[in-house]
Formats: C-alpha cells, structure tokens, sequence
C-alpha cells in the first residue's frame, strides 16, 4: 500500500497493467485510509475490478468468454485478458476448469507474460485532481485552504490536490 499520493509506476509496464495498478492504490486509499483489514489486498483489487469493469456493465460481455475475444475486450475496456478472465471468474460467468482452460490458451502463446494489444492501448495521464485544485484556486482558496479542505497538514503535505503538480511518478 502506498502513502496517500504517492503512487509508484514502472514507466516500462503496458497500459492495461497501470490502469489496474493504479485502480488497486485508488481502493487502498478509498477502503484503507481509515481502517486497514485483514483482506485488504482482495479488498483493493476488487475494488479496482469493478471501478475499471462494472459488472452490470461488463456482465454480457464476459458470459461464455473464450480466447478469441478477449482481444476485443481488452480493447474496449483496457485491462489485461488476465484481469477479464479474473473478473468473469469471481462473477460466477465460468467455471475453474473454463478458467483454467483459458489459461492454458494464454501460456501456450506465451501471453501469460506479454499480452498481445497492450501496444494499442494509449498511456494515459490523471489530470483529475490537478483540476480540482486549479477549480478550487480559481474559486478563491490559497493553497493552504485547499491542503485543509484535503485533509492535510500542511500546503506541503498535499501532493495530490495542487494545481500544476504531476500526480504520477513513474520508475
């Protein structure tokens, strides 16, 4: 789990890897922030699961899922076909032996390592809470009244909400 605002990224990971990682540090900060519990990674990563693929959204789509579309799928919702199977699975659309089969699909292309369409997917950039600081400076608040409203110490404390700051620092 990361410290509230730091997020570190392997700048070398696909898209679809960032987003989820990305997703599972947003549910620690949003479910742990207060209270750490025992099933915190699980937590986190359901979490993300369904923040990046609602499932009354995404239901339809992953009934009777086979290899051939989960291309499309990660296309369209841009997480790995690691995180489709994994999403279908835990909503009770396959079976383990489905999944198992899956998986075995993947590791004889050599897709368990490096997935085919992550070169697609665009990087993407969080400018959220860098616009919520610029919308709340524009409205009259000085730095120090954004770090309170945040929850903050300190004008220095608040990576997150400061107009102009990146809020991703990749390694």
């Amino acid at each position: 789990m990361s410290g509230l605002g730091d997020v570190l990224l392997n700048s070398a990971a696909p898209t679809d890897r960032k987003r989820m990682t990305l997703a599972h540090e947003l549910g620690h900060l949003v479910l742990h922030s207060q209270e750490v519990t025992p099933g915190l990674e699980r937590e986190a990563g359901e979490f993300a699961a369904e923040f990046l693929m609602p499932i009354e959204v995404i239901r339809t789509q992953l009934r009777n899922l086979k290899h051939g579309r989960l291309h499309d799928l990660k296309r369209e919702w841009g997480v790995s076909m690691q995180a489709l199977i994994e999403r279908a699975y835990d909503a009770r659309l396959m079976t383990a032996a489905e999944r198992a089969n899956l998986y075995r699909a993947l590791s004889g292309r050599g897709w368990r390592t490096h997935e085919p369409v992550s070169d697609e997917l665009p990087p993407e950039h969080a400018e959220l809470a860098q616009h919520v600081g610029q919308a709340l400076s524009a409205k009259g608040l000085t730095s120090d009244d954004i770090a309170h409203l945040a929850g903050f110490a300190s004008d220095e404390d608040n990576q997150l909400f400061r107009p102009g700051i990146r809020q991703l620092r990749s390694v």
